[in-house]
């Protein structure tokens, strides 16, 4: 488990393959968040940490980068806020990731098919038109 935030920095700065490693094990939620304020550079690297919490997640999700809002709206364990957030996001290839995330709830899936941009407005209806095709 990782401790602290400059434990993590130091896993994510080695070149040994082994240590790497180790920046993708769990930590705490305060390790996170320490990590995201001390050194936001490495918010990609807290993104890609597949043990990250819901909270972690809705935090990424308000991170000015559109990189790091973007891995966010791919992951399949975003909550409600977050999926409402990230579909109103003014990035479209952020929208256009909510509408392909296969957790979208259908009423934000319904309401991106209204989206003004044409590869959201895409993405949104067919992906309505294949829930339709599965029931």
């Amino acid at each position: 488990m990782i401790s602290n935030a400059d434990e993590f920095k130091k896993y994510v700065e080695s070149d040994d393959d082994e240590e790497f490693s180790k920046s993708r094990d769990s930590a705490p939620d305060e390790v996170w968040l320490e990590v995201i304020n001390k050194y936001p550079e490495l918010c990609s690297h807290v993104a890609s940490n597949k043990t990250i919490s819901a909270l972690i997640l809705e935090q990424l999700s308000l991170n000015e980068s559109d990189a790091i809002r973007w891995d966010i709206a791919m992951k399949r364990r975003i909550n409600r806020e977050t999926f409402e957030r990230l579909a109103k996001d003014p990035e479209p290839s952020i929208r256009e990731r909510i509408a392909c995330n296969p957790k979208v709830p259908r009423d934000i899936l319904e309401k991106l098919c209204k989206d003004p941009d044409p590869i959201v407005f895409n993405a949104a209806n067919e992906k309505l038109n294949l829930k339709k095709s599965e029931l």
